[in-house]
């Protein structure tokens, strides 16, 4: 039959004619394994038609476990959550060639569902001996194929963590988690918070710092006078804590550590998982404070967890000690935190209270310069031997006794018994007075220099001159002596001796000092 078109008014168009043409031949329909076949099989003849994708997908695993193939297919799947039943026979065929592969040691980049269909496996124990042999061969699966693909690094802490738990492998390895091992830091604070009286100042402050957003503890201050600033936060926080009871609804250590807290969690929620086997009631204990439940086939995660700004809240506090310490000291200013009218008042009156009592205690301890000890040995030495006459000298008279006017004339006194009876016995620990050429405590020429000139209000022109920082000079001083006076002896801006100091620190350094 041969046939030619025209359009409706009936004009001639052209000669375009069409006839009858034979079809080519399809190739040969491709042979689909028998067993690939009787996975398919799986989705018609399963017992319960309403089943899952997760409980075919196992299924379906299981059958081809031990499954391998050498199909040619070069193509790329990509898919989110892919099971075998969602990928054409050729794919699925490409699928089991790829692992066969992989099995022998061989990783290719082929698409994020061929690797995400092997993980699926593993995580149902498919193709491994025990749920420690699956987590190896996630482990080193999903760094082999992450140097290829980094994509697959986003899950796979995720799938390796949801394993672990699962299965209840040893919780050493979360370790190698960066997502665990800030939970452990966290947790551990929390745990030292709740058990204060088991734990030692310094490890609460580590736990303060821990929950802080503000890092007090890279503070110069901090580092200078970390045993006053421990003492003061620990005063502040227990003084915020008594605040919190009196005047407000939540408690302090809801609002500003952590609070306990269950809530429902699926360990598998970025991959396809059905439970092997029967679930059974159990706990995993990450933590003391964070415990993982599966009771009735549900899991649950009881932990501790903290309220939104509660790290900001309490970094407030400590930066508030923090500026307050600077303060004190002189150091230099820092940007001041954002606290409430009540508590820079808490921080300001237990600062105050806390100096007052340390200079109590000051006033009533007694200070033993053992330095001194040699000198005052060799002094009494020094005296004893004057004392002593041999039995054939004649007797001197001792100080304050009297002399009958007969011994006066016939028995002359040498000079040095006539100063000795001139004078009135001391003890000669109480004649001596440490000078500053035998006691100097390291002091260079320059800070001796300096501190003489504070005692003496002396000019200080000299110390630019010669090239010196002055500050530099006052904090080498009171490093210097702090052991001797545990205490700073030069305060202020400019700098000035310490009053409380000034009779000490003349007596030792104000005398034979250029």
């Amino acid at each position: 039959m041969v046939w030619e078109w025209r359009p409706a008014d009936g004009r001639h168009t052209g000669g375009n004619l069409y006839g009858d043409e034979a079809i080519p031949p399809q190739p040969p329909a491709e042979k689909t394994p028998k067993l690939l076949r009787a996975m398919r099989s799986l989705v018609k003849t399963s017992t319960n038609f309403w089943q899952s994708r997760s409980e075919l997908f196992l299924k379906q695993a299981r059958l081809m476990a031990n499954y391998e193939d050498d199909y040619d297919y070069r193509g790329t799947v990509n898919q989110y959550f892919p099971t075998y039943d969602s990928l054409t026979d050729p794919e699925l065929r490409g699928y089991f060639t790829w692992r066969t592969k992989v099995r022998r040691g061989t990783v290719e980049r082929r698409g994020m569902s061929y690797a995400a269909l092997y993980v699926y496996e593993l995580l149902a124990l498919v193709g491994c001996t025990s749920p420690m042999d699956a987590y190896e061969k996630l482990h080193s699966f999903g760094q082999r194929y992450g140097a290829l693909d980094p994509q697959i690094l986003r899950y796979l802490k995720d799938w390796e963590r949801a394993l672990i738990i699962y299965y209840g492998l040893s919780p050493a390895l979360l370790e190698e988690h960066d997502r665990a091992v800030q939970e452990r830091r966290q947790d551990d604070a929390v745990y030292v918070m709740l058990h204060q009286e088991e734990h030692t100042a310094e490890e609460i402050m580590a736990a303060v710092c821990t929950l802080s957003s503000y890092r007090l503890e890279r503070s110069k201050l901090y580092r200078a006078h970390t045993a006053e600033a421990d003492a003061i936060v620990l005063r502040v926080l227990a003084r915020v804590k008594e605040y919190y009871e009196k005047h407000r609804i939540c408690d302090f250590f809801s609002d500003c550590i952590a609070h306990s807290c269950t809530r429902s969690v699926d360990l598998f929620a970025s991959a396809v998982f059905h439970p092997p086997r029967a679930e059974e009631d159990r706990i995993y204990a990450v933590h003391p404070l964070r415990q993982y439940e599966c009771a009735g086939g549900a899991w649950q995660l009881h932990s501790y967890e903290r309220a939104d700004g509660a790290a900001q809240r309490i970094g407030g506090l400590l930066r508030g000690v923090d500026t307050q310490l600077r303060e004190y000291y002189g150091l230099t200013e820092i940007r001041l935190p954002q606290l409430l009218k009540w508590q820079w008042k808490i921080i300001h009156e237990e600062t105050a209270e806390f100096f007052a009592a340390q200079r109590e205690i000051e006033a009533r301890r007694v200070h033993l310069d053992f330095s001194q000890l040699d000198r005052i040995r060799a002094d009494a030495a020094v005296t004893e031997e004057r004392l002593i006459v041999d039995e054939d000298d004649e007797l001197l008279p001792v100080a304050g006794e009297n002399i009958s006017p007969l011994m006066q004339e016939h028995s002359p006194q040498p000079p040095a018994a006539q100063d000795a009876a001139a004078a009135p016995y001391t003890n000669p620990q109480q004649q001596y007075t440490p000078s500053s050429s035998s006691v100097d405590y390291g002091l260079t020429q320059a800070e001796k220099r300096l501190l003489c000139a504070l005692l003496t209000g002396g000019t200080l022109d000299w110390v630019r001159a010669e090239g010196q920082i002055l500050s530099v000079l006052v904090d080498s001083i009171n490093e210097k002596l702090y052991e001797d006076f545990s205490d700073t002896v030069i305060e202020g801006e400019p700098p000035a001796v310490v009053e409380d100091y000034r009779d000490e620190l003349e007596g030792r350094y104000s005398h034979g000092i250029e």
